[in-house]
């Protein structure tokens, strides 16, 4: 093998152990965060003004989205990488992208909701997608994040039951919902393009209740196995699903009377915003507890990339805000004592900042390790009793030799 196959093979070999689902799923998040960042580019200037959307009054609903995008973005793409037949990862990686794909619409809907000027029709049909289609995919989907949490199967042809429920409501609820003649449910403001004839109102107002009634049925059913499915489990795994169960619990508990009141009651916009607040930051748990409970009790045996997650990025984040404030801060000294600006700010910092990369990751190690290591299984009591009862065993055999 000649010094250039040396040197090119095992990046080569690299490159084809990397399979699709990897890729794919890497593809997702980046599209992900590309997108949020397209969010914030547009709302910031709007200055980060409320956009006309119903049940909403302030800006930190949106915020909360935003955070629940990362969230289910960045722990859907950790599954998906580790576990590409586990549909978990899949359908976190959903959510995610399709959270931050709902909050595009709504700032663009912003952008252009003036009163003198009509709503571009392909962003009309964009808002009435958001409106009309958002919520009910995002219930089918957490649904079945219930129903097959942690195995990415539920347990019984019978709980799966819960998902077609989910699913066959939603989409009852997609159907009524989207076909509105009084306008968008979220946007009222705007009209409806494809509002259904006068003569279907009543029919589409009874598909309504009955998707409504497949909803709530579905989401509780799911959520009830994954407590069957803790009450079952050995020691182990119910250390392992506790965090799971726990906000799968309160999930469920906050997000059925957000829907019920959002389908099928006329509410305020102050009270629906505190159940849609309630929701969200039940719904922004769910991530968190996996992590816990990847972390804590080595589920699905990857705390160690999560582990370096919570290290690197904080590293990152805050390595980036001192460089800047490092850069600005020798800066105006430059200028304060020779009345310059000077490229050797930029030097400085780096250097700096070089000597403090090793302290600031040892400590944020340090912190993760304390955190979150002390709660891992201890493998020392399990081996510490097989050699009790093997020592126990011999002894047994020891005296009937002597008898």
């Amino acid at each position: 093998m000649t010094a250039i196959q040396h040197i090119l093979l095992p990046p080569l070999q690299r490159v084809r152990r990397v399979s699709l689902s990897t890729v794919l799923a890497f593809s997702i998040l980046v599209a992900t965060h590309a997108v949020l960042v397209v969010d914030v580019v547009v709302w910031a200037g709007q200055r980060f003004m409320p956009p006309p959307v119903s049940f909403i009054q302030g800006q930190a609903i949106f915020v909360a989205e935003m955070f629940y995008s990362v969230a289910y973005g960045v722990m859907g793409w950790l599954l998906a990488t580790r576990m590409p037949r586990n549909p978990l990862g899949w359908l976190f990686q959903f959510l995610g992208l399709s959270m931050a794909s709902q909050l595009v619409a709504t700032f663009l809907v912003q952008d252009g909701h003036e009163i003198f000027r009509p709503l571009d029709y392909g962003l009309l049909v964009a808002a009435w997608a958001g409106s009309s289609l958002h919520l009910p995919s995002i219930i089918m989907v957490t649904a079945t994040i219930f129903a097959v949490f942690p195995h990415g199967r539920p347990l019984s042809k019978r709980w799966a039951l819960g998902i077609w429920a989910a699913v066959a409501g939603s989409l009852l609820t997609m159907l009524n919902v989207g076909t509105l003649r009084e306008g968008l449910l979220w946007y009222p403001s705007l009209r409806n393009p494809f509002a259904a004839p006068a003569a279907l109102v009543p029919v589409l107002g009874a598909v309504g209740i009955v998707g409504l009634l497949l909803v709530v049925i579905g989401v509780l059913v799911s959520a009830g196995s994954i407590a069957v499915r803790y009450r079952r489990a050995d020691d182990e795994e119910q250390a392992q699903v506790r965090w799971i169960a726990l906000a799968v619990l309160l999930l469920a508990t906050a997000g059925v009377p957000f829907v019920v009141a959002r389908y099928a009651l006329k509410m305020d916009y102050g009270t629906g915003e505190v159940l849609l607040a309630v929701a969200l930051a039940a719904a922004c748990f769910l991530p968190v507890a996996a992590a816990v409970a990847i972390l804590r009790y080595r589920l699905y045996n990857i705390d160690l990339i999560i582990s370096r997650a919570l290290v690197y990025i904080p590293l990152t984040a805050i390595l980036s805000g001192l460089y800047a404030a490092g850069v600005a801060l020798f800066q105006k000294l430059f200028v304060a004592v020779t009345g310059d600006r000077s490229d050797a700010a930029v030097v400085i910092t780096t250097l700096v900042l070089a000597s403090l990369f090793t302290p600031i990751k040892n400590a944020l190690q340090a912190f993760v390790d304390r955190r979150f290591k002390p709660g891992h299984p201890d493998t020392a009591t399990p081996l510490d009793a097989l050699s009790a009862r093997v020592a126990a065993l011999e002894s047994r055999l020891s005296g009937a030799d002597a008898d």
